[in-house]
């Protein structure tokens, strides 16, 4: 990768450069401790935009799960038909009520 580097010495000396170099170059700089990476410096920002696209992927894939679930559902379904339960089945008495709408209750 082509990424800036610099080791624990630097880090320890002058924090602030490294940050300032995450934040101009737009990218983390790697830091090494005896040839080995040690952990990475990034601009608040540069944390943010992945601390915010991780949450937007993750989001993505849960959508993606419910959406799977409804296809196997949907695929079952089709396979196998079963009667789907009636309103009264599912909400009761209510089902056969006629409903009351209220002009004034903020909706309109």
């Amino acid at each position: 990768m082509d990424v800036p580097y610099s080791n624990i010495t630097e880090l320890k000396k002058s924090p602030k450069k490294l940050f300032e170099e995450a934040e101009n170059k737009k990218t983390g700089v790697y830091v090494f401790n005896r040839d080995r990476p040690a952990g990475v410096v990034l601009s608040v920002v540069d944390y943010e935009r992945l601390v915010n696209k991780n949450e937007e992927l993750k989001d993505k894939v849960f959508e993606m799960e419910q959406d799977y679930e409804v296809i196997k559902r949907l695929a079952k379904q089709a396979k196998n038909p079963e009667p789907l339960a009636t309103d009264a089945e599912v909400r009761g008495s209510v089902a056969n009520e006629n409903p009351e709408i209220d002009e004034k209750d903020g909706w309109e």
